[in-house]
């Protein structure tokens, strides 16, 4: 297998964790104990000097205290953020620049389920013990911050606020919010304004092309021996419910105004509903990029299982995941990430077993067109009239300073869910419906997933989850690789369409999924399992699992590197996991070059010497070309000028002569040649370019043209809180992914905000990254960023005597202090 430049810093870091760690001076002189109160037994936190923290507890109960108390230490700003953000009161610190945020999370009503959830759990021992020792943590250190003992985080000190102690149900909150970040996604949305602008057929007909290149996690041949070979009736034998989508998209009168005039645009309404908790339709599914992979013992040069994991969110400071390692003897010594706010190790390893996640990508939630009767107050659900539920929003707008409240603004839910749109003309509330009841919502085994013992015990703790939705890969030292579809998903019992789903009875949900007949696949010994949001199984699985249509590029590729190297290393893990070829550009670049070739229209010099660059690329998006740069400006202004954001599978069909009725001139419906389509496409492309990079396109190298912003929430007000935008390589569809929208912008706001490889010979150490860094304070708040950007890692310690070679600094806390 071969090894990108960054391969061999792997095992320049892995030598960091042995041998170099042993030259370092020792750390500091520990100052005396912090006195806490409600600990049991003293306890110590020592960070290494990549800002990793180790925690060692005497026991359980006081272990999740201190993983609180380390929480809020290196990320308070970001725990109470997120507690303001899912209860909706963002608005309160940030004024009305947050009031869209709030009002998504008022509709779907995260903080008062929250509260809902935790007071059934917390007649649940083992879980309510967890989750308030560690609120009791996180309040210590609040504490202290209100003694002045310690400094409060710079965005409180720059927004006045002194935020409320933290509460157990808060966590549950972020749980509900990490949910919606995952699994809100309504094409319906975008689809409904398609149908009543064009037809039905017409939207079925564009998207006859996306479900060209589908990678399946579970290998047909294994799902017919756990499924059976028989393809249910009515399903297709693609990846999606494509072929069988005609005849009932067609049926949906609740879709198309019946005087065929335009009424509001349910993609718009929907926007203004639900703020930025709704992914927008993007070009590309930029946020389908996550990937987790393992390969068996017997692939491994080591005999023993490897494992990946890339999770990819937007990119923001401080980032989402916080890396800390766990030990309780006799109970726990485990390290990984977790979620700031929600004490469980999503990704991580023991010495036993490692495990990742992806987001699971799948369609949990339906659009439903629900009637209204004439006065607005009742729906119809199952052929009788029931009131339709309302709830007025406590958010406030401010004018000059004084918060008014929003007048005759109302939150509306039916008997699917919250209302997202209304259209009074025809009496109809568009609502969601997200699969899962909150009756199921536990973290009961999620909390404590670290301290599983092999990869079916890991798999186990994850089917208790309804929300997110997820797919886990775990790998133990006996050789056992899992793969794991995790979450609530619903049983349709009919074929979903595209658009809203009509309220006449038969396109009602069948229940859920039961959690063991969830996609599921135990991975042979020689063989590996890949996952990067794509489709879990295919037809051979007895349920239908729609909208996985689009290009499933990444998957293809770690498993076309994975299948060619008999004997993985950890070198070559980070060697795929960082792979820079663009499967995009190898499928794309030839058709555009054929065309510009054929069309016999004068081209400028400029756009010969594209041409030529891109003749000679090998397709890989690095940062010292400007190969990338050209196809990525050349593509996304043939997509926009074709109107084709969105169809990459149409736009492929319409370089290569399959969909000649696919490109219309702008600002017209006359047909165009491909050939002219895509000269005039090189010409905007290179033009927008130049206006954006300058006139030389010698210089449009893509590490000027491809750079990540890690936003931050206050940097509006304080702009020396967000880093300046670095350089970063791979492109839209490599497995190292940072999504372009050239020749529009040059900003990457989504990638990979965690990184991990495992080889489980190795017991004491395994290898990570967390942009922008650690913590969100002090020197470790932006240490990793340059690491992450150039394709390195840092070395996490399961070997205490190696974290204390590495150690920048020692606390202990001890039981005392005043309450």
């Amino acid at each position: 297998m071969r090894h990108p430049r960054g391969a061999a810093l792997v095992l320049a870091l892995a030598a960091v964790a042995t041998g170099d760690a042993r030259a370092r001076a020792p750390a500091p002189p520990a100052p005396g104990p912090v006195r806490v109160p409600g600990l049991a037994a003293p306890a110590r936190v020592v960070t290494d000097r990549f800002g990793i923290p180790h925690l060692a507890a005497a026991t359980r109960s006081d272990l999740y205290f201190v993983w609180g108390y380390v929480d809020a230490r290196d990320r308070l700003w970001q725990l109470v953020l997120g507690r303001q953000a899912a209860r909706g009161e963002l608005w309160r610190w940030l004024g009305n620049q947050a009031l869209r945020g709030d009002g998504g999370a008022q509709l779907f009503e995260l903080g008062t389920r929250a509260d809902r959830i935790w007071a059934r759990e917390r007649a649940r021992g083992e879980i309510r013990e967890d989750l308030e020792r560690y609120a009791a943590g996180v309040n210590a250190y609040i504490e202290r911050c209100r003694g002045r003992l310690e400094p409060w985080p710079a965005e409180l000190q720059q927004l006045r606020i002194r935020p409320r102690d933290w509460r157990p149900e808060d966590s549950i909150a972020i749980l509900l919010g990490f949910g919606i970040t995952l699994d809100l996604s309504l094409p319906e949305l975008a689809e409904g304004d398609s149908i009543r602008l064009h037809g039905a057929r017409w939207l079925e007909h564009r998207r006859r092309f996306e479900n060209d290149w589908i990678y399946r996690t579970i290998p047909d041949s294994a799902a017919r021996r756990l499924y059976g070979g028989a393809v249910p009736p009515g399903r297709p034998r693609g990846g999606s419910a494509r072929g069988a989508r005609a005849a009932v998209v067609g049926s949906r009168p609740a879709v198309r105004d019946s005087h065929g005039s335009p009424s509001a645009s349910l993609a718009a309404l929907g926007s203004a509903a639900l703020g930025p908790w709704l992914r927008s339709t993007p070009i590309e599914p930029v946020g389908r990029a996550s990937n987790v992979f393992a390969v068996g013992g017997r692939r491994s040069a080591s005999g023993f299982p490897l494992l990946a994991n890339d999770v990819h969110l937007a990119l923001a400071t401080p980032g989402p995941f916080h890396i800390v390692h766990l030990t309780v003897p006799g109970v726990v010594d485990a390290a990984g990430a977790s979620v700031p706010g929600l004490p469980a190790m999503v990704s991580g390893r023991n010495a036993r077993v490692a495990w990742g996640v992806t987001a699971l990508s799948a369609d949990v939630m339906d659009l439903y067109a629900d009637t209204l009767s004439r006065d607005g107050r009742r729906v119809l659900f199952e052929r009788r009239w029931v009131p339709l539920r309302e709830a007025g929003f406590t958010m406030r707008y401010r004018v000059l300073g004084v918060p008014l409240p929003l007048l005759g603004q109302k939150r509306r839910y039916t008997p699917h869910g919250p209302v997202v749109a209304l259209d009074h003309g025809r009496h109809i509330a568009y609502a969601v419906r997200w699969a899962g009841s909150d009756d199921e919502i536990t973290l009961r085994r999620l909390v404590g997933v670290e301290r599983s013992a092999s990869a079916s015990e890991v798999a186990e703790r994850f089917r208790s989850l309804v929300r997110p939705t997820l797919n886990v890969v775990a790998a133990d030292r006996e050789g056992h690789v899992v793969y794991q579809a995790a979450g609530a998903l619903p049983r349709r019992g009919f074929v979903p369409g595209l658009g809203p789903l009509p309220d006449d009875g038969r396109h009602e949900w069948r229940g859920l999924i039961r959690p063991q007949d969830m996609p599921a696949w135990n991975a042979p010994p020689a063989g590996f399992v890949v996952n990067a949001n794509n489709l879990p199984v295919g037809p051979p699985y007895p349920v239908e699992l729609p909208r996985f249509d689009w290009v499933h590029d990444r998957a293809a590729r770690i498993a076309q590197r994975l299948q060619a190297s008999p004997r993985v290393t950890i070198a070559g893990l980070a060697s795929v996991q960082n792979d820079v070829f663009s499967r995009g550009a190898e499928r794309l670049v030839p058709r555009l070059l054929r065309l510009a070739d054929a069309a016999g229209m004068p081209l400028s010099p400029g756009a010969r010497a594209a041409l030529d660059t891109l003749r000679a690329w090998d397709f890989r998006a690095r940062l010292s070309r400007t190969a990338p740069t050209l196809y990525r400006g050349w593509y996304g202004a043939f997509l926009r000028r074709s109107r084709l954001e969105g169809l990459p599978g149409l736009a492929a069909a319409a370089l290569d002569g399959r969909a000649p009725d696919a490109l219309r001139s702008p600002g017209t419906e006359a047909l165009e040649p491909a050939s002219r389509a895509a000269v005039e496409a090189l010409t905007l492309g290179l033009d927008v370019l130049a206006h954006r990079l300058g006139p030389e396109p010698g210089t449009w190298t893509w590490a000027r043209a491809h750079r990540a912003r890690f936003e931050h929430r206050l940097v509006s007000i304080a702009p020396g809180l967000e880093p300046a935008p670095i350089s970063v390589e791979g492109d839209n569809s490599t497995p190292c992914a940072g999504p372009s929208l050239l020749p529009w912008s040059t900003t990457v706001d989504h990638g990979p905000v965690w990184r991990h490889l495992v080889d489980l010979a190795v017991t004491d150490s395994s290898l990570a990254v967390v942009p922008p860094g650690n913590a969100a304070s002090g020197r470790h708040r932006l240490d990793q960023l340059m690491l992450w950007a150039r394709h390195r890692y840092v070395p996490l310690f399961l070997s205490w005597e190696k974290a204390e070679r590495a150690a920048e600094s020692v606390l202990t806390l001890a039981p005392g202090g005043r309450r």
